[in-house]
């Protein structure tokens, strides 16, 4: 059982049956890049090329090469800043792949056991996922040159992704037949989430006026069978690796630091302000096509942490105080047996 196999192979036979699953293309490509990753740690570092090489010391090899990685360095348009490491999240992102693929070479009978059967899930902080600014948005669509086709349609594709909080999948799947410009019971759009659920979102006035603009105006497919929203500068379906790469260039030409910006960080942007506007979560879980409140709320750390900063002044035991009145002389010079 699995004597001959050769890693390569395995990992093929893994892709072709997730595929099988109807998984997204996010997911696929997610699994394709871990997964040579591995491939190619396994090869260049101890010339492993079949599965039955594979071991639990090997595996716990990768995960500590995994820490000394520096973060974006295999990346083909990002580049990592001084020696960022790998964040832990991606570490146990990594670390999931490969278990599944040891699963599934158990099942199918490609190996007698799980290498990976022991090997430890690496421990996770739970951090704030910072969200933008108004004053970072605004920045990027000033930066959006709204007097060309795709000055206009990035413009559009910002204020889309922050009006909605739509996947970058769902807005790289959005096709014209999903769009609802001119519903008598306002604007919206259908999209296909994870599982292909289907769902509607609202679209407020100001983002569907410049949808139906760049559709009409500067949408120019060169392929007439090409219903995809939103295309690239060669006619084609903008992928979402091409939205990455226009909103690297904005982090660029912005200088935005300190919050990562992605279409992830419009999807966390607009769960924090619709909360902060008054709405209510359960809606949000909704909108968001989440399969449960519980997901949701994995979202509301950045909106309790600003939350509870804004109030703390309010709240504060030193404002309790009334120090201003009880010093209305200023500071009360320090005696001559004070300790200081």
């Amino acid at each position: 059982m699995g004597k001959s196999v050769k890693l390569t192979d395995a990992v093929r036979g893994y892709l072709l049956s997730c595929r099988s699953k109807k998984l997204s293309e996010t997911t696929m490509r997610w699994y394709r890049q871990k997964l040579s990753h591995f491939i190619a740690f396994l090869v260049e570092e101890h010339e492993v090329t079949l599965l039955k090489q594979i071991d639990i010391t090997l595996l716990r090899e990768y995960v500590e090469d995994l820490r000394e990685s520096k973060a974006y360095e295999s990346h083909p348009s990002k580049q990592s800043e001084g020696n960022e490491a790998l964040a832990d999240h991606t570490i146990k992102g990594y670390v999931q792949v490969i278990k599944g693929f040891f699963n599934w070479c158990v099942r199918e009978e490609l190996l007698a056991k799980n290498p990976a059967a022991r090997l430890e899930n690496p421990a996770v902080g739970k951090y704030v996922i910072k969200t933008f600014s108004q004053e970072q948005i605004r920045a990027m669509l000033e930066l959006c040159d709204t007097h060309t086709a795709i000055g206009y349609r990035d413009y559009t594709i910002i204020l889309l992704l922050l009006d909605t909080g739509i996947r970058v999948s769902e807005l790289c799947g959005l096709t014209l037949e999903m769009v609802f410009i001119e519903s008598l019971n306002g604007a919206f759009i259908k999209v296909f989430g994870k599982g292909r659920k289907e769902r509607e979102v609202g679209l407020s006035a100001e983002t569907a006026q410049h949808l139906w603009k760049y559709i009409h105006v500067h949408r120019q497919s060169k392929v007439a069978e090409n219903t995809t929203v939103f295309i690239n500068r060669f006619g084609n379906a903008l992928t979402p690796s091409g939205v990455d790469q226009l909103l690297y260039e904005l982090e660029k030409r912005t200088g935005i630091t300190g919050v990562r910006v992605s279409a992830h960080t419009f999807r966390h942007t607009f769960a924090r302000m619709f909360l902060e506007n008054g709405g209510e979560v359960y809606k949000l879980s909704l909108l968001l096509g989440h399969s449960s409140v519980v997901v949701t709320e994995r979202y509301l750390k950045d909106f309790m942490s600003r939350s509870a900063r804004q109030d703390q002044s309010k709240y504060s035991p030193v404002v309790s105080l009334n120090l201003a009145r009880t010093k209305r002389g200023g500071f009360r010079k320090a005696a001559k047996d004070d300790v200081v």
